[in-house]
């Protein structure tokens, strides 16, 4: 049922054309909103309190620099952009009640409510918009993804060099905030609704200097919720935001994140009656809970695998790169350390992501018509490659070859897979030292590059194939395997220009392809969200980014 509402999804908003474009979007009174009657809770109660694990202290709660998937969710509990993503990945209206894009495709003008306040009550204009675009494009901001959201707006390049204002988005009036972009983007209405590119209030940044985002005095927010406390390795509790224009709609008065970094602690804590919600989930105990009614699985759009650091010898050799990822057996780690909960990766792009062209299937395309270096249902043929590619690299049954270090951090099967990868690599005579650290030493030691190899897991926030391909672009900030290449960079400028659905796949497949070959990444498994939902409580919407909504949460007694 998800493949074919994403299809559905997909062939709608690329069936775009410029005389498309220039048609006005539905306003949010006409388009279907999120609404409580429209939500599996409709029959329960209010909430007081919903307590939720859904990961460990986040390494920032700036939506700028922000690049997690949990920490995303705390996000975007407390801040909405112009627009944002509905549960079958559709877009809605949010902070701006209606657009339209010109006819050449060039011009998206937005439309913001009235009367939008600030969580502490002052007004919120479409100036905001204008200093947060801004703020994403400064190199001193040094954003994750600042390039991905921003570089098809015009004034981008001289923006990302410090000057500011060359970058055209402009606020004619309080309620209204254009964006010229450079060439028209079909799918510029989803990238809008990501939530690097919600307004923040600048004389709250100015104040709270660097520490602004944990800070409830600073944290001034425009969503849901406002945070009321933070003590970090503890809990973040966020109270409602009485000046949210939609705060009828919002059930849950505080909502609490408790940052638990062990998943067997989060795990005790709901079992001991604790937690409300959570998503940590110690991978020994799934078979168990399998039939479990607290036990819930979602699809998700995501690829996990192991990130090779391509600047550091002996990763520096691709042959060295494709034996240690032909050396991993996707399916037994799949099967046996997932307990069926993921599905064995062959290929980057994730199963669920359409294709431009016809909106089928991106990764079947690509095993159909393309082809992937590996073979998950033949393990054994992989590890002969593998253990051949060893030797014509020089290091015949790992003679000669360096002790390695894989940087890891506790929580989910993590341990587990490395575990296994260390016990997999010694089939090629490779010793694999473990280096596990909390998540925000391993997430700011990835950024700097001091390592060899490491964790990856990668989850989409909408249905497009360059929400992974993009990380492997020489500037991305999220490109940690440090690969460049001029060729693979072209492709990627093609594909965000090219408005075209036969033309974008053929650039997007001969890309991931480049991938494949050269391989900066070796995947592993595709994702699925497992989650323990203490009975009576209804209303979570998961969207097929991963990132869920709890505050419109109910209880049945």
């Amino acid at each position: 049922m998800k493949k074919i509402l994403l299809t559905v999804l997909f062939l709608a908003l690329f069936s775009f054309t410029l005389m498309s474009c220039g048609k006005k979007k539905e306003s949010a009174k006409d388009n279907k909103e999120q609404s409580t009657e429209d939500m599996e809770g409709e029959q329960g109660n209010p909430m007081e309190k919903l307590d939720v694990c859904i990961g460990p202290s986040p390494e920032t709660m700036d939506p700028a620099l922000n690049s997690t998937l949990d920490g995303g969710t705390m996000i975007m509990h407390c801040f909405e952009g112009l627009l944002k993503y509905g549960e079958n990945g559709q877009v809605l209206p949010a902070m701006a009640e209606s657009w339209e894009c010109s006819k050449d495709g060039l011009t998206w003008t937005f439309h913001l409510r009235e009367n939008l306040k600030w969580s502490d009550g002052m007004d919120l204009s479409s100036e905001d918009f204008v200093y947060s675009f801004k703020r994403l494009a400064d190199p001193k901001t040094a954003a994750p993804y600042g390039y991905d959201m921003l570089s098809m707006i015009e004034g981008y390049e001289e923006a990302s060099k410090g000057e500011l204002d060359a970058l055209k988005v402009e606020a004619p009036d309080e309620r209204t905030f254009v964006v010229h972009l450079t060439s028209p983007l079909s799918y510029f209405d989803k990238i809008v609704a990501f939530s690097s590119l919600v307004p923040l209030r600048k004389d709250m940044l100015e104040e709270g200097g660097e520490g602004w985002s944990f800070n409830p005095s600073t944290y001034v927010s425009n969503g849901a919720y406002r945070m009321n406390e933070y003590v970090d390795g503890d809990y973040i509790s966020l109270k409602k935001n009485p000046y949210y224009y939609d705060a009828d709609k919002v059930t849950v008065d505080e909502l609490i994140f408790h940052l638990v970094e062990d998943d067997n602690s989060a795990y005790s804590a709901y079992m001991e009656g604790s937690l409300d919600v959570t998503s940590r989930i110690p991978s020994e105990e799934m078979d168990s809970l399998r039939d479990s009614e607290d036990f819930k699985s979602y699809p998700l759009l995501g690829t996990s695998g192991m990130i090779f650091n391509m600047e550091k010898p002996p990763f520096d050799d691709a042959k060295v790169r494709k034996a240690f990822a032909l050396a991993i057996d996707k399916k037994y780690i799949a099967e046996n350390i997932f307990e069926g909960y993921r599905t064995p990766a062959s290929t980057f792009v994730c199963e669920g992501v359409s294709d431009p062209e016809d909106g089928s299937s991106f990764m079947e395309k690509t095993l159909k018509d393309y082809g992937t270096p590996f073979h998950t249902e033949e393990y054994e043929k992989d590890l002969e490659e593998a253990k051949k590619l060893m030797k014509e690299a020089g290091y015949p049954n790992g003679e000669g070859f360096p002790k390695v270090k894989y940087l890891n951090n506790a929580g989910g099967a993590n341990n587990t897979i490395a575990e296994y990868l260390q016990s997999a690599f010694k089939e090629l005579g490779v010793d694999m030292e473990i280096d596990t650290q909390e998540w925000k030493v391993v997430s700011a030691t990835q950024h700097t590059g001091d390592f060899q190899l490491t964790r990856f897991a990668w989850v989409y926030d909408y249905d497009e194939p360059l929400q992974l391909l993009n990380l492997f672009r020489s500037q991305d900030a999220n490109n940690y395997a440090h690969y460049s290449n001029k060729k693979y960079d072209k492709l990627m400028q093609t594909a965000m220009k090219e408005t075209n659905g036969k033309k974008r796949s053929k650039a997007l497949h001969k890309a991931e392809q480049m991938l494949l070959e050269d391989l900066p990444m070796a995947p592993m498994v595709f994702s699925k969200e497992n989650y323990l939902i203490r009975p009576g409580i209804k209303g979570i919407q998961h969207l097929p980014s991963g990132h869920s909504y709890f505050m419109y949460c109910t209880k049945t007694e």
